[in-house]
């Protein structure tokens, strides 16, 4: 785990905590595939796990880039709208087709920068950052545009920040469950 100093919050000490624990039971959920398995083996659909990884990355990289936007007072909803009517479908999928062809060495660095740039994200926010609130790519709001925002038009960067573990852990959980099975 990433070693913490006195300057770091109690909120910190916990988010990276949950953080450093979701990556931890992401190694043990592939620990002992070969990469025949990870490439190739379905996991969830036709999805792999080396197509689960570089999902969890492509939307951790969305969670972070939106966090950057609410801090610097943006609606990062209003750059670009990523519709979940579908559940999200389209745009997994957009992100899963490009990433298929990398090899498996590339999408396991991206999971290790991933993780290095969301500790650096958490120990880089201010107690105050956390309530701070913008319209995020998937809300209605991103397309619809209310003259007033409420709360559910919105989310805050402590959600964002959530999404990071609570994102994985749904998809290492959905690893874990086909290893039981197969």
């Amino acid at each position: 785990m990433t070693t913490l100093d006195d300057k770091d919050s109690k909120r910190q000490i916990a988010f990276l905590r949950r953080l450093a624990a979701a990556k931890e039971r992401l190694a043990e959920s592939i620990k002992g595939l070969d990469e025949f398995t990870l490439c190739n083996q379905p996991v969830l659909g036709d999805w792999t796990t080396k197509d689960i990884l570089g999902h969890i990355v492509s939307w951790n990289e969305e969670f972070r880039a939106n966090i950057e936007m609410i801090l610097q007072g943006k609606h990062p909803g209003y750059d670009h709208a990523i519709n979940g009517k579908d559940n999200f479908s389209a745009w997994n999928q957009q992100w899963i087709l490009q990433k298929r062809s990398y090899p498996l060495d590339r999408i396991l660095a991206e999971v290790e920068r991933d993780y290095q740039e969301a500790v650096e994200l958490i120990k880089s926010l201010k107690t105050g950052n956390y309530r701070k609130r913008g319209v995020t790519p998937w809300k209605e709001a991103a397309e619809t545009r209310p003259t007033e925002l409420g709360k559910e038009d919105t989310d805050t960067v402590e959600t964002l920040v959530t999404y990071h573990w609570r994102h994985m852990n749904q998809h290492i959980g959905e690893i874990e469950a086909w290893r039981k099975r197969t």
